[in-house]
């Protein structure tokens, strides 16, 4: 195992979400206060849950309609994942996720982590085309 790899494996709760788009408009679709946990296994396995803070809340009528209403404001996804500390990228091969267009691909992230804080960054494109370079910061906490 890695030394790289090694310092990635454990729990990081989210501190930050940073969204910066090419034609300068904010793009962060988590908002300030963003909530989160990402954990990697030694094993090989990843899972990685992200929501808005101020999400709106609905009373509970049944799972089959939080399931059809809960998704605005909430990412999660898991599956495995692999280092390639030559890179600083780690892979994310998703198997399960709430953005169904996800599942069976890979989502590259850069990284760079410490002892206790792991930054991912990624370069994507917003839904109405623009490049974005999106960032988040992680705190372990186990």
């Amino acid at each position: 195992m890695s030394c790289e790899l090694h310092a990635i494996i454990g729990t990081w709760a989210l501190v930050a979400t940073e969204w910066q788009r090419a034609d300068g408009r904010h793009a962060n679709p988590f908002g300030d206060g963003a909530v989160g946990i990402l954990i990697y296994d030694a094993a090989g396995y990843m899972s990685a849950q992200v929501m808005r803070a101020d999400r709106a809340t609905a009373a509970v009528a049944g799972i089959d309609t939080a399931m059809t209403t809960a998704t605005p404001g909430y990412i999660a996804y898991f599956g495995t994942y692999e280092v390639d500390a030559t890179a600083a990228l780690i892979m994310h091969d998703v198997i399960g996720s709430a953005f169904p267009g996800w599942v069976a691909n890979a989502h590259g992230r850069n990284f760079v982590v410490t002892s206790d804080t792991l930054i991912l960054s990624a370069d994507v494109i917003s839904a109405d085309g623009v490049a974005v370079h999106a960032s988040t910061t992680w705190e372990r906490v186990g």
